[in-house]
């Protein structure tokens, strides 16, 4: 394994404002990685507790794939959703029964199979009391099914994820980090009792998500959900300025749902402004093939009069006069000049500020 700072460095750069929580969980993983063997103990029983949307799932998802690959983390992270797991039946579905497999063994074979991995339980909080009981016995390092077979978990990390003290420390976002931390421990002590916190090797909590923080996760959503759009569509489709990111955060920002308001306010909005443009041109392809063509046929997104709107794209006039320029040094009929031009301008991006592009009616 890399050292943590790399670690830390490599989810930090994916997970936006969790800093302090990034550096505890590398900084248990890196122990457990290098650290000697302990009999009878987990590599780590993690829990990570804090508001909805802050990064939990990510954080876990992450550090998978700084271990083991992409490729590894498909096989070696495995995730339960314990909301699925409420009622009494469901230990019988996890632990197993007359004439029902142990979903929760089969996995932990799985993993003991590629030489350990990691065990995430979204929400324990969901799950039935009696199986929460079961869960919490895993610092032993080790789970009895229903049939007697025990399974060893001592290669393994388990992290369990929980919304306790959410609803408090949204209320706290001035507050500083360490006064959300300590308030969302002690709910979550009330509520799971403090010895079964005690358990834990490690107990993380997430901070919650800024405005600014959150002003920079709309960034990188919508980059991705433009290309998405784009990729659908057949058209290349752009942000026209700073505002619409202003705008969709204005909709978007939310203290208590994090990043998960913001990623449905994206889709909403930005689909909702693409529908018209997407009923007509949708088709198959990729957008490489439209790139070339992107001045005239792509869309840009603006906000006007309080709505997200689209307008096609035209050529700037910095643009014409470039092609203008190379067309007549290439001479009458020669388009090499003139494609050359267009794809250094598609490279470009439109970042010189001559050529910034404006919305315009019609497609040429």
């Amino acid at each position: 394994m890399q050292d943590q700072a790399t670690m830390e460095a490599y989810v930090n750069a994916r997970l936006l404002g969790q800093e302090a929580a990034v550096g505890e969980f590398c900084g248990a993983v890196e122990r457990a990685e290098r650290g000697p063997r302990r009999v009878g103990r987990l590599k780590g029983f993690v829990l990570l507790l804090g508001p909805t949307g802050t990064g939990k799932t990510e954080m876990v998802k992450l550090a998978a794939q700084f271990l083991y690959g992409a490729a590894g983390a498909a096989v070696r992270l495995r995730r339960f959703d314990m909301g699925e797991y409420q009622h009494r039946d469901s230990v019988l579905r996890l632990l197993g029964g007359p004439g029902q497999p142990a979903l929760l063994g089969a996995a932990i074979d799985a993993l003991n199979a590629q030489g350990g991995g990691i065990l995430l339980l979204d929400e324990i909080e969901k799950a039935h009391p009696d199986l929460l009981t079961v869960l919490l016995s895993f610092d032993e390092a080790r789970s009895t099914m229903a049939d007697g077979t025990t399974k060893d978990l001592s290669s393994c990390y388990v992290v369990m994820t929980s919304n306790l003290g959410a609803a408090e420390a949204a209320l706290m976002g001035n507050n500083g980090y360490s006064a959300i931390r300590r308030k969302v421990i002690r709910e979550a002590e009330l509520t799971l009792r403090k010895e079964t916190v005690a358990r834990f090797s490690s107990v993380i909590v997430m901070n919650t998500l800024s405005y600014e923080v959150q002003e920079l996760i709309t960034e990188r959503l919508l980059a991705r959900e433009l290309l998405l759009q784009s990729e659908h569509c057949q058209r290349w489709i752009e942000a026209g300025d700073s505002s619409v990111v202003s705008f969709l955060v204005g909709k978007g920002f939310s203290p208590d749902l994090g990043a998960r308001n913001i990623r449905r306010t994206i889709e909403k909005y930005v689909g909702d402004a693409l529908a018209p443009f997407a009923q007509l041109d949708c088709g198959g392809g990729g957008v490489a093939e439209l790139v070339g063509d992107r001045w005239s046929r792509g869309l840009v997104l603006k906000v006007e009069q309080e709505e997200l709107v689209v307008w096609p794209l035209r050529r700037s006039i910095a643009l014409q006069s470039l092609l203008a320029r190379v067309c007549q040094q290439d001479g009458p009929g020669e388009e090499p000049g003139c494609v050359v031009a267009v794809n250094e301008m598609d490279d470009r991006a439109g970042q010189d500020a001559e050529g910034v592009t404006v919305p315009g009616t019609d497609g040429g």
